[in-house]
């Protein structure tokens, strides 16, 4: 297929993810930048509802089955192909492109039986709903834009320590003000605003915890940082985003404090 139409990437690799594709989302969108974005913001809403992390190597102009088998059907060989794949279209009437996005075989998914591996229907439709009202925040509120992508691009990361340091980027992204005492404070904030997904005082304990691990890392430590403090750092992370959707929209820190206080 690649020498008859533009996939952009070697046919060899492409067979390769073609073995292991076990799920396929369609992205309606004007553009491939716009639908990559789009995507992306999608598998974080799924990570919202337990789903473990992932990858998605590459997007099409159409659906796999749509051009599966469309050599066979091309050649003198379709008499011999599978019955599902004798009618559909051909290298002449087609034009099947290929854009590379995420080309790794590596994702961090976290300890064995800590996320969900399969993706419910109930879970499609939830993280659907949330998607539109998310890219809505995103709209009001540009410093969550920051968030969302270091939630789905640090299990990308092949490394645990710059992973942490990404997740991190993204908890941090969310209090742009903050300059000093940042372990405290920071800490209080997101007990705060997780408040309705965990009590504050457990936030507040993880938190200090996950920030030491960050500001080891940072500081050149040579200690070696295991799935379970990458696992802390994530799930922070993914439970603020949670916690946005909750409170339809990111509370400002004036806003959080002022709640804190008055508790």
């Amino acid at each position: 297929m690649a020498q008859n139409h533009p996939t952009r990437l070697p046919a060899e690799l492409l067979h390769i993810f073609l073995q292991n594709v076990n799920l396929e989302i369609e992205i309606p969108a004007p553009s491939v930048e716009q639908a990559i974005d789009k995507m992306d913001c999608y598998r974080a809403m799924l990570y919202l509802r337990g789903t473990s992390p992932t990858v998605a190597p590459f997007g099409c102009n159409m659906s796999l089955n749509d051009y599966a088998g469309i050599n066979g059907r091309s050649s003198d060989r379709q008499a011999v192909m599978h019955e599902g794949l004798r009618e559909g279209i051909p290298h002449k009437t087609a034009r099947v492109e290929i854009w590379p996005h995420q080309l790794s075989f590596a994702c961090i998914q976290g300890a064995p039986g800590e996320f969900v591996r399969k993706v419910g229907s109930g879970v499609v439709t939830g993280a659907t709903e949330d998607l539109e009202r998310w890219l809505e925040y995103e709209r009001k509120t540009p410093v969550l834009r920051a968030a969302r992508r270091a939630l789905v691009q640090a299990p990308l990361m092949p490394d645990l320590s710059s992973s942490i340091l990404h997740c991190w980027q993204g908890i941090e992204s969310l209090f742009p003000s903050i300059s000093t005492e940042i372990t405290f404070r920071t800490s209080l904030l997101l007990a705060e605003l997780l408040e309705p997904l965990r009590p504050r005082q457990e936030t507040y304990e993880t938190s200090k915890k996950s920030y030491g691990d960050r500001s080891k890392i940072s500081h050149g430590s040579q200690h070696q940082f295991g799935i379970e403090k990458w696992s802390r750092a994530w799930v922070l992370l993914r439970d603020a985003i949670q916690a946005i959707l909750i409170n339809r929209g990111l509370p400002s820190e004036e806003e959080l404090t002022r709640n804190l206080l008055e508790r």
